[in-house]
């Protein structure tokens, strides 16, 4: 097939929506299809990483300024995606959706293209600042739920979401799909401790508790920081390593000032993509939390991540991370919001070292099995297939 894939992310940025649609991208190709990629053009200085170089690539140019950025990459991607299906017309448009940038509905109103709605999150819950006013708001809702009758499929990374747009915008079950993340078991793959942290500068004995990704609100650190003195208390060693950038790292930076944790918290930043694998394989246990902050988990990519490079994970019980976790039996899972459980349980596994090693060994097996991107991507493929029959 030839697909042409439609994002709104700075594909040149390592944050998680971009690295999804590349990642998706390489291994749709992989799977002899043509793809073709309408995305920002990435800000100066900035590139696509090597590994995803040979993927054909269209930037569209966008204004890098504060409130006219979404419509200028509005007007210039309608523009860019008319002219794609008049003159490479591909067979299915996979769009992934990003509130508000509606420009392959105003297309596809001209163009019989078989397409597929790819949708990481619901737009009222998603949006912030001006995006948040009751109008804009009731709009964003109508525009989705106008898109998702328009495709032939929809797609989303939780059932929870899929759920909510079957009932709220009356599409047939047939026509939902969840497809999760997945992981690049290659390059996140199993590392000695002690090679990983000589090659980060870190003190090779340990332990370490890890967080890599984005720190954003539903991620619930500050439990995890709350947990931290109970930690301590116990394994006076442990270090607690947060890889990453975002929205809670300032309050997040100042409640370990003010705890007097600066000691056994370390704030590494953003890492390079490169060195990802090496900071999770340097540490003892990871976390991926999930606070209630919205009603879907999604489905974070670290935590397929984390599994790949063998290390045992803590998560929040309930669905999605902690149902995976606990059917895998490469983890725990802890109560939402409870420092206490949370700290008990990084306790006994920091203290139970086969313990640990048995769970990274059970995550990693699963994930090469059956959770990889190709796996992904051919379930993807399958949703393209079916929705380009349903044209024909």
């Amino acid at each position: 097939m030839r697909i042409l894939v439609f994002c709104d992310e700075d594909l040149s940025i390592a944050a998680g929506g971009a690295r999804q649609v590349l990642e998706f991208a390489k291994a749709l190709s992989f799977r002899a299809h043509t793809i073709r990629i309408v995305a920002p053009q990435p800000a100066q200085g900035h590139q696509l990483a090597q590994e995803f170089a040979s993927l054909s690539f269209r930037p569209v140019s966008v204004l890098r300024i504060a409130g006219l950025r979404p419509f200028s990459f509005l007007i210039a991607s309608w523009n860019a995606l008319r002219q794609e299906l008049e003159g490479w017309r591909p067979d299915v448009l996979l769009w992934f959706d990003s509130p508000g940038q509606i420009a392959p509905l105003f297309v596809l109103s001209n163009h019989a293209c078989a397409s597929v709605l790819f949708v990481n999150g619901l737009p009222e819950e998603e949006v912030q600042g001006v995006w948040r006013l009751p109008f804009v708001r009731w709009a964003l809702r109508t525009v989705l739920k106008i898109a998702v009758r328009r495709v032939q499929a929809v797609v989303s990374i939780c059932r929870e979401i899929v759920i909510q747009m079957q009932d709220s915008c009356g599409i047939p079950e047939e026509s939902c799909h969840v497809v999760r993340n997945g992981v690049d078991g290659a390059r996140f793959h199993p590392q000695p401790h002690e090679t990983a942290r000589k090659e980060l500068g870190l003190a090779v004995k340990g332990p370490y508790i890890g967080f890599v990704g984005g720190f954003f609100p539903w991620h619930g650190l500050e439990t995890l920081m709350d947990a931290a003195p109970f930690v301590r208390a116990k394994v006076p060693t442990a270090t607690f390593l947060l890889v990453g950038e975002g929205q809670t790292k300032q309050a997040l930076e100042l409640l370990v000032q003010q705890r007097g944790l600066a000691d056994i918290v370390r704030f590494v930043g953003r890492a390079d993509w490169t060195q990802v694998p090496t900071w999770i394989a340097a540490c003892d246990v990871c976390v991926v939390l999930h606070r209630k902050t919205r009603s879907y988990p999604g489905d974070s990519m670290k935590l397929w991540e984390y599994l790949s490079c063998a290390r045992p994970v803590i998560t929040t019980a309930g669905p999605g991370y902690g149902e995976t976790v606990e059917a895998i039996g490469c983890g725990i899972a802890v109560e939402p919001d409870n420092a206490q459980d949370l700290a008990e349980q990084l306790i006994r596994l920091l203290e139970a070292p086969d313990e640990r090693m048995k769970m990274g060994q059970r995550g990693r097996t699963a994930v090469i099995q059956a959770h990889t991107w190709d796996a992904r991507a051919q379930h993807l493929e399958q949703v393209c297939s079916a929705a380009l029959a349903a044209t024909r």
